[in-house]
């Protein structure tokens, strides 16, 4: 089917989806040519723009260091182990790194820092309930940092597919 100002040879541009069903329901991510998509495909991780798809594979484009240029590289969706996606959700995303570093820096600083019952410094020693706060703060930038970098598992449940 042409479309106004469209020529019979010009043709679609393809893209990379990976299909995603998990809590919220069905989520569908889109690579096009150009886009940087990281992947782990036979045990290695790739991190590299895409450059062609095709109905049972995709090729990226890496960088070889002896011929210093950068090359096509053919990857078949059945080698695809895991997609990792970088979310960047205001707030959390920094909130990830920084929480952790908060709370060991808030343990470490109790330790140092000691309090005895007259009110004078006393020998390093750790404070039991320090361990809720530091925790907690190291805790929920666990969970933070997991919510901005997911990473999806391909096989029966997410699917690679080309449109």
């Amino acid at each position: 089917m042409l479309v106004c100002g469209q020529s019979a040879t010009t043709s679609q541009s393809r893209y990379l989806a990976l299909d995603v069903y998990g809590l919220t329901g069905f989520n569908r991510l889109r690579y096009l040519e150009g886009d940087e998509i990281q992947f782990k495909a036979n045990g290695e991780r790739y991190r590299a723009p895409l450059a062609s798809v095709t109905d049972s594979t995709f090729d990226i484009l890496v960088r070889n260091e002896i011929m210093d240029r950068t090359e096509p590289y053919t990857i078949r969706f059945a080698d695809v182990d895991r997609v990792y996606k970088r979310k960047r959700i205001p707030f959390l995303t920094e909130l990830g790194f920084v929480l952790p570093i908060a709370g060991v820096t808030y343990a470490v600083a109790d330790f140092v820092n000691p309090r005895s019952l007259d009110g004078r410094t006393g020998r390093f020693r750790f404070d039991p309930q320090t361990l809720w706060p530091s925790g907690s703060m190291i805790v929920a930038g666990a969970i933070f940092y997991k919510l901005s970098h997911p990473s999806y598992r391909v096989g029966k449940k997410n699917k690679l597919r080309a449109f």
